[in-house]
């Protein structure tokens, strides 16, 4: 969301003709990258959908699987694209914006139940080890000057995106055996995992190394944090504890529909007209109005289909025929 609403003024009328104020505001302005947010979120889709079906716990019954996840994501997406053109913008704009990625997970989502059976015939590194030096040719014979990540089409962009989301299926596969570190490990990855965000941001900003060459890389850097993070959350629930920020465990439940619907809110907020409000003020009454209605988007759309979801795949288990 920051990196398509706006950061936080913290450096309004900073002087960036050079020296200090120079490189502090260009640090600043690489600290959200919103493509490398995207591959973390391939990684934890990956587990998020695999975790299930690890080490063969659970059978991947095609129809209640896939009609689970397509009404989950679907309905909401249909509803995001109706405010879309009721505002007068248009899917080429905002698909640039998140609309690619859910395009990517519907493709995943669609063949996973074929990658699980190459998995057990193979392994989930193998079909890693194929697919990222594959995605990587591609991008380098088919555009190699994109500086985007979903600059390929449809399937271009899933075939960039697959071995991120991969990954995080090996994470699920290997949940039980990874084993937590201490707190001030934890918090050196998460600084490494801003670092390295911040860095492919610049390499795309100062240096033209676009984002597809990049981020596959940060993917495996995300791998590897998001690891140590599950392993600690399973450590703290052994032992009953609750460590978390409540209120960000709250935000992740809707998401979703700050992911689908910042963009044209934004859009919304700013045609409103307050531009002799100071940038502060803009700004905080920007993102808090983003947030309110994204939440309500999510109570309206957004859980309706979760429960719709959950309904379809329950009469189908009951009535298999």
């Amino acid at each position: 969301m920051f990196y398509h609403v706006g950061y936080f003024p913290l450096f309004n009328g900073l002087d960036r003709s050079g020296g200090l104020g120079k490189v502090i505001g260009a640090a600043y302005d690489c600290l959200f990258c919103g493509p490398a947010a995207v591959i973390v979120f391939f990684v934890i889709s990956g587990f998020c959908i695999h975790y299930p079906y690890r080490q063969e716990r659970k059978e991947v019954k095609f129809f209640n699987f896939l009609s689970r996840r397509y009404v989950r994501i679907l309905l909401p997406w249909v509803a995001w694209l109706g405010f879309v053109k009721w505002i007068g913008m248009t899917y080429d704009t905002v698909g640039a914006l998140v609309g690619w990625s859910i395009e990517c997970e519907l493709i995943y989502y669609t063949f996973y139940p074929l990658l699980h059976i190459l998995a057990r015939w193979s392994s989930w590194r193998i079909l890693i080890g194929v697919s990222f030096p594959i995605s990587l040719y591609f991008v380098f014979f088919v555009n190699p000057n994109m500086m985007m990540y979903p600059s390929f089409g449809l399937h271009g962009n899933a075939l960039l995106g697959l071995p991120c989301w991969l990954m995080g299926c090996l994470m699920a596969e290997e949940f039980s055996g990874t084993r937590p570190v201490s707190k001030g490990t934890l918090w050196l990855w998460r600084s490494l995992i801003v670092f390295a965000n911040a860095v492919c941001f610049s390499c795309m900003l100062h240096m033209k190394i676009g984002f597809p060459y990049t981020l596959n890389f940060f993917g495996i850097l995300a791998y590897f944090w998001l690891k140590i993070e599950v392993a600690t959350l399973r450590e703290e629930a052994s032992f009953r504890k609750k460590t978390g920020f409540a209120i960000l465990e709250w935000g992740g439940k809707w998401s979703y529909s700050l992911y689908l619907m910042h963009g044209p809110l934004s859009r919304v907020f700013n045609n409103f007209g307050l531009e002799n409000l100071a940038v502060t003020v803009k700004w905080c009454l920007k993102i808090g109005f983003i947030l309110i209605f994204c939440y309500l988007f999510f109570l309206v759309v957004e859980k309706p289909s979760h429960w719709l979801a959950r309904g379809i795949t329950s009469k189908s288990r009951k009535n298999p025929k």
